[in-house]
């Protein structure tokens, strides 16, 4: 089967979607677009130019740094990757060293070797009955900058895939107190300006620089990203310049448009559809108070995204989500965003509607959850500090090896181990590898658990520098 036949079957199933893109098989895009291709044009006069803006691509921009109140805004067509690369080797040069919040996205760690800059890490706390990682403390941050004070400034997730939201004013303005910068890598968070019911977003509360994937929760088209820039900590220039390094020279005039699109409906309707949806959510969360097995994520010591549903066991009922997750698919139609061993993540946009969350309602009340319980279930990850052997760019350019991770001890790690969730990297290049960590990834890749890096048929080799 190829694209366009797979795509026309997912496309016939007619899917209730709570997983991203936030338009929701385009229903608040249709509208703004009558024929797709006459859209897809390139630099030819009238349309402007992604990498010298100065008409409607700007005008567009004005529009996007307006309603974030910001002082200026970039259309990213890359994703967000592309606006994370461009933020720290920015901020940092190489050989700097940045602070990172160890949860953060792996184009953090692959901007770190691309800009050759070294980092320190913080090791967020996991919430042992979720899985998620909790949010970045203050205390966390500052202990961090007593100890490097050399450090350029720091990256961290706010939201996190699982809606944890860190406290970014608190951080903010400790970081500026020191003259350090802060990027938030804020692409689950572009509804968060919409309506004052919802958590303040990171521009407001002092981060110097956003990164914001608009895909992920408003309706805009794939690979639609947002870089806000609200600092003169920040070389404005070099900036662009790296914009202009990390994206297309053939940038798509669809996602542009899809994101102006976007910032229309935000700016005319956002407020009345944001809290349209989230009365929606609370009528879902009274529905979902009854249920026997599954309950909505709660985290005592961090604020959530009220948009964001992680679906958790109810008192210790260990649910097998991956199941729950093909029923939902298979015999509802409802896709969603993804399942995990202790849960199942939602990402509803202001395009769901009542009726969507009234079939999920149903659905999770129709399915017999009794044949859905586990006998056993990994237990919350215990993360171990590995030590730092080399720099992740002089490790990721090193000669590797692939090994049977048995054989690993003492070896320095040339790729990257991540386990899914929570996401937080287990191992970084450069970092040794020591028996706690052999035992921990053994552990829990007979857990089943989805670990990136893994290599070889059954997935217990590991790609370490080679010995001279």
């Amino acid at each position: 089967m190829r694209i366009l036949e797979g795509l026309k079957k997912i496309s016939d199933e007619n899917l209730i979607s709570f997983h991203m893109p936030g338009h929701k098989n385009g229903r608040l895009l249709s509208s703004y677009f009558y024929d797709y291709f006459k859209y897809d044009i390139t630099e030819i006069p009238g349309a402007d130019n992604l990498h010298n803006p100065m008409d409607m691509i700007k005008e567009t921009q004005d529009a996007i740094a307006k309603y974030y109140d910001c002082n200026k805004s970039y259309i990213v067509v890359n994703g967000s990757t592309a606006g994370i690369y461009s933020a720290v080797m920015a901020v940092a040069r190489p050989k700097d060293k940045l602070v990172i919040s160890r949860e953060c996205h792996r184009s953090v760690y692959s901007a770190l070797i691309l800009g050759g800059i070294e980092a320190e890490y913080i090791y967020p706390d996991i919430d042992e009955k979720t899985g998620a990682v909790n949010a970045i403390d203050i205390e966390s941050v500052k202990e961090s900058f007593e100890k490097f004070p050399e450090a350029k400034g720091l990256v961290l997730t706010s939201p996190t895939y699982f809606g944890v939201i860190s406290p970014i004013k608190k951080i903010s303005d400790y970081l500026h107190s020191i003259g350090k910068v802060l990027i938030v890598d804020e692409a689950h968070g572009a509804h968060l300006k919409a309506s004052e019911l919802l958590p303040d977003d990171s521009i407001s509360q002092g981060a110097d620089i956003a990164i914001q994937s608009f895909h992920k929760t408003l309706p805009a088209l794939t690979q639609s990203s947002v870089l806000h820039l609200n600092s003169k900590r920040i070389n404005r220039e070099k900036l662009e310049s790296l914009l202009r390094m990390h994206q297309t020279s053939s940038p798509s005039y669809l996602i542009m448009a899809s994101i102006d699109a976007a910032m229309n409906l935000m700016a005319d309707k956002g407020e009345i559809l944001s809290e349209n949806l989230l009365n929606i959510i609370n009528e879902f969360n009274e529905n979902l108070e009854n249920h026997k097995f599954v309950k909505r994520m709660a985290m005592k010591n961090s604020v959530l995204d009220p948009m964001r549903i992680v679906l958790v066991d109810k008192e210790n009922k260990r649910v097998d989500y991956h199941q729950l997750e093909m029923i939902l698919r298979n015999e509802y139609h409802i896709q969603v965003e993804y399942s995990y061993e202790k849960g199942i993540v939602l990402i509803p946009s202001i395009a769901n509607t009542r009726e969507d969350f009234l079939m999920l309602s149903k659905a999770l009340d129709s399915i017999s959850f009794d044949n859905l319980i586990i006998a056993s279930r990994c237990d919350t990850i215990e993360y171990v500090k590995p030590v730092k052997r080399m720099s992740i760019r002089d490790a990721f350019y090193s000669e590797s090896e692939d090994i049977n991770i048995r054989n690993s001890s003492k070896r320095i790690a040339s790729e990257f181990i991540i386990p899914y969730p929570p996401g937080v990297p287990l191992l970084i290049p450069g970092e040794e590898i020591d028996s706690s960590m052999i035992h921990l990834v053994l552990q829990l890749n007979e857990e089943g658990v989805n670990i990136l890096g893994l290599l070889g048929e059954i997935k217990e080799n590991i790609a370490v520098i080679e010995e001279d």
